[in-house]
């Protein structure tokens, strides 16, 4: 899942067909109906989004469509947690360095520091760590 890329810059609309797609069409017939002259109400917005790119930008697009059929890209991006070792301690937070060195301080990530952490960061740390997560709010 380290390896995932987060796929951005597709509406809600473009979003759903491809999910849609992913799940009732093989790959090679919606490359086929978004590249070819024809209209497909099916997948109408990727289709209006490849017409109107150019030639990289149309590779790119076809790129993105390859890489999330084969589950290599995702339009969501993974929770972020913090590690929070003593409750009602707001001095008690995992960090870490621009060099990756973890150290102990708030939750703010003022001057560098990495406050905010993925399941997988957390586990690669330390996997001790775990327990010690709290999900970050949407509006954080």
């Amino acid at each position: 899942m380290d390896n995932v890329r987060i796929l951005r810059g597709y509406s809600k609309d473009e979003q759903k067909e491809l999910e849609d797609a992913k799940k009732f069409m093989n790959c090679n017939d919606l490359i086929n109906n978004i590249t070819s002259y024809r209209a497909n109400v099916e997948c109408g917005s990727i289709k209006d989004k490849y017409d109107a790119a150019y030639t990289d930008e149309r590779i790119s697009i076809i790129k993105d469509i390859l890489d999330f059929y084969i589950d290599d890209a995702t339009f969501t991006e993974p929770k972020k947690y913090y590690v929070h070792f003593i409750k009602g301690n707001e001095c008690s937070y995992l960090n870490t360095c621009f060099d990756e060195r973890p150290l102990i301080d708030n939750n703010s990530d003022l001057m560098g520091l990495k406050t905010k952490f993925t399941r997988d960061e957390v586990v690669a740390i330390n996997p001790k760590f775990v327990p010690f997560m709290e999900e970050v709010e949407d509006d954080e």
